[in-house]
């Protein structure tokens, strides 16, 4: 049974790696967006077996870690939408101190980024025993590397099967 409830994790990491490719759009396609809802319910899943939450403790750590994620998608789309702006200031080749402008942006969201999760996980300690929050910290970490290793192996031209 676990072997398939991985197994099952393994393909809805694929499609989310599928779907991950298109996150720097504002609107993707449909499809992708449920792979990314999948994977987001699978990750849930997954965190409240290993985390072994009682219901109330889940309640509390599902209403932070969605105020957490929601946030984040935020600044990473400020993220995308700045790189997007750098990317037209390299196309109109402007001068360095529109480039030093977009730099302190950047940096700033990433300071914000850093901050939210350091906000996040101070919250958390009220809500999870210190082993829970190890548990979660690494759950997260591997998750994240499970995620950008199955996008970095992903075919990059698939072909179709030779007919004959």
């Amino acid at each position: 049974m676990n072997a398939l409830i991985r197994r099952a994790g393994l393909l809805l990491l694929v499609f989310a790696a599928v779907a991950a490719q298109s996150t720097a759009q504002d609107n993707p396609p449909q499809g992708q967006g449920r792979a990314l809802e999948r994977v987001e319910q699978f990750k849930k899943i997954r965190l409240m077996e290993v985390l072994n939450l009682d219901e109330q403790s889940s309640i509390k750590f599902f209403a932070r870690y969605n105020k957490y994620q929601e946030s984040l998608r935020d600044l990473r789309k400020k993220q995308v939408q700045a790189l997007g702006r750098m990317q037209e200031l390299r196309k109109s080749k402007a001068a360095d101190s529109e480039y030093d402008k977009m730099v302190d942006e950047l940096l700033s969201l990433e300071r914000q980024i850093n901050e939210a999760k350091s906000k996040y996980v101070e919250e958390l300690k009220g809500t999870l025993t210190s082993k829970q929050l190890a548990e979660y910290l690494v759950f997260e970490a591997r998750f994240q590397q499970n995620l950008r290793d199955l996008v970095r192996n992903l075919p990059r031209n698939r072909q179709e099967p030779p007919t004959q």
